[in-house]
């Protein structure tokens, strides 16, 4: 359920007086969106990264509350502000970090804690057309950080190595606005790991399916890990269910490629991802049942795009399920199952497989 504010600001006389109703006279309002979600649950995983560490623990997966607003007309400007923390959960640590909020000095989300998730205003000059600015999320991609709006509760090796939350500019170039065509178009900059970064891409429906399109180049990271990727996105309702596919190509920029060089490293120069959604739903008397289906398979070689070992010849599986039961629209409990598989013993650098089972309730608003 989303509430409305109304923030007002005043710059008339306020009278009041004993006896009378309180007279407040506002010249501007500005009509503010409250939206989010807080969810927690309990997580378990075998082959922790460190043998010392707890393989279970209960978590807050998410604490978000955002603000949205502005004021609209010829020229618009509004913003979007969500404050709070984020656990990210993977198939990589099954849900053992630490809850999360966005790092400034590093520029991704990886500062302990509560904090800004992200954070921008946007510049409407005419309808169709607008400019974003500020701590971005990024278009890329089926999943999202704040994982109470996946269909499940862990994020999958494909999102693992897309971008996430930065800062940065954007352009965007909406065409049903304008034309009534359903497609859009974006270009933008971005600094995620303190890089500069570029990133363009379209959406459109075709056939009542929604297909992205993305391009995202990384350069200057700090960790030195410059690369390309292209991201194809498609979506489809069906009867009873939903469908989605994300397939993902990656590329090593030659600054990369020379410094693994230099460090006398075997590797590949590319990797590939592809993941599978359906999630089928059934209507119950109170509520509904979901039964959310996430299979991956990638191919990195030795490139070490997806788990970091960098000159392993390796590949991987992934299967994860997550019965949903939503009594109503804003509140459900879901319980998954999720199975990582590896070519070579990646995981920590030990293992080749890891299963993470959770339960979380989350509450949306």
């Amino acid at each position: 359920m989303k509430k409305i504010l109304l923030t007002s600001a005043v710059f008339a006389i306020t009278a009041f007086s004993f006896g009378e109703e309180k007279e407040v006279n506002v010249v501007s309002s500005v009509p503010i969106e409250i939206y989010g979600g807080v969810s927690g649950g309990y997580f378990w995983t075998n082959n922790t990264v460190n043998s010392s560490d707890k393989d279970d623990r209960i978590q807050l997966s998410n604490g978000i509350i955002g603000f949205k607003g502005g004021l609209e007309g010829n020229i618009s400007l509004k913003f979007d502000l969500a404050i709070g923390t984020l656990l990210i959960p993977s198939l990589w640590d099954g849900g053992q970090g630490n809850p999360l909020s966005y790092e400034f000095s590093s520029g991704f989300v990886s500062s302990d804690g509560f904090g800004i998730a992200w954070g921008y205003t946007s510049l409407e000059p005419v309808k169709g057309i607008s400019v974003d600015a500020g701590v971005l999320t990024t278009n890329l991609g089926y999943e999202v950080a704040n994982t109470y709006v996946n269909p499940n509760i862990t994020l999958g090796v494909v999102w693992y190595a897309q971008p996430v939350i930065y800062e940065g500019i954007r352009a965007n170039l909406y065409l049903n606005e304008l034309v009534g065509i359903p497609f859009s178009f974006y270009i933008e900059y971005n600094q995620e790991f303190n890089g500069d970064n570029f990133a363009a891409g379209t959406s459109i429906n075709i056939l009542n399916t929604d297909v992205a399109i993305n391009y995202f180049d990384y350069t200057n990271r700090n960790d030195g890990l410059d690369k390309n990727l292209i991201d194809i996105v498609f979506n489809l309702s069906v009867p009873f269910a939903q469908i989605g596919v994300n397939f993902d190509y990656h590329w090593w920029d030659d600054k990369t490629k020379k410094n693994f060089k230099n460090e006398n490293k075997d590797y590949d120069d590319s990797a590939w991802g592809l993941a599978l959604y359906v999630v089928p739903e059934l209507s119950l008397a109170k509520g509904k049942l979901t039964f959310p289906i996430r299979f991956e398979y990638f191919d990195e070689g030795k490139s070490g795009i997806y788990s970091g070992a960098v000159g392993t010849d390796n590949n991987g599986w992934s299967f994860t399920i997550t019965p949903t039961y939503k009594p109503a629209e804003n509140t459900f409990i879901r319980f998954e199952y999720a199975y990582l598989s590896t070519d070579k013993k990646v995981i920590n650098n030990t293992d080749d497989n890891k299963t993470t089972v959770a339960i979380e309730f989350v509450f949306t608003f």
